[in-house]
């Protein structure tokens, strides 16, 4: 996993806390996962986000863009009870994301994927994934770059050199 300074600094404090454990995801987040994947023109989406989007393949300078914005989640959209303090939603965005990875290498084995993690800190936690790509990046190699974000990037398998 690839993370930004600001998210080394928190992951610590969710992991002791239980907030990342995906026995605790919200139901509406388990639904969208259960509702599975579809593949479509060489992409892979949460079949419910690729259903509901009202956006198209030419709308975007590559596959990985469409991907990331088709499968763009605010984790605050899917809690039952409203919000939830800040590190509670990271948490819930995380345990999110590792079941979300589990399932893409449980349905998609041999293909590679990225699931970034990100937040402003504030009341707001996305998570999205895209294929990997030669040629193509969603968020640049060096995640410490992303100095001013809360970021994740989690792989579903260990990149080769």
């Amino acid at each position: 996993m690839k993370t930004s300074p600001k998210m080394d600094a928190l992951l610590a404090e969710i992991h002791d806390s239980h907030l990342d454990d995906p026995k605790a995801l919200p139901q509406r987040l388990i639904a969208l996962l259960d509702e599975g994947f579809t593949e479509e023109e060489q992409c892979v989406f949460l079949s419910r986000m690729q259903k509901d989007s009202q956006v198209q393949r030419l709308d975007f300078p590559d596959l990985t863009a469409y991907e990331c914005f088709v499968n763009h989640i605010h984790v605050e959209d899917y809690l039952e009870n409203g919000g939830l303090p800040p590190l509670e939603l990271l948490g819930s965005g995380m345990a999110f994301a590792s079941e979300l990875r589990e399932r893409l290498r449980r349905l998609h084995g041999t293909k590679q994927f990225h699931v970034i993690v990100a937040s402003g800190g504030g009341p707001a936690c996305t998570v999205r994934f895209h294929t990997v790509r030669n040629e193509e990046e969603w968020v640049g190699k060096d995640s410490n770059g992303c100095k001013e974000e809360v970021i994740a990037i989690i792989e579903t398998q260990e990149l080769q050199p």
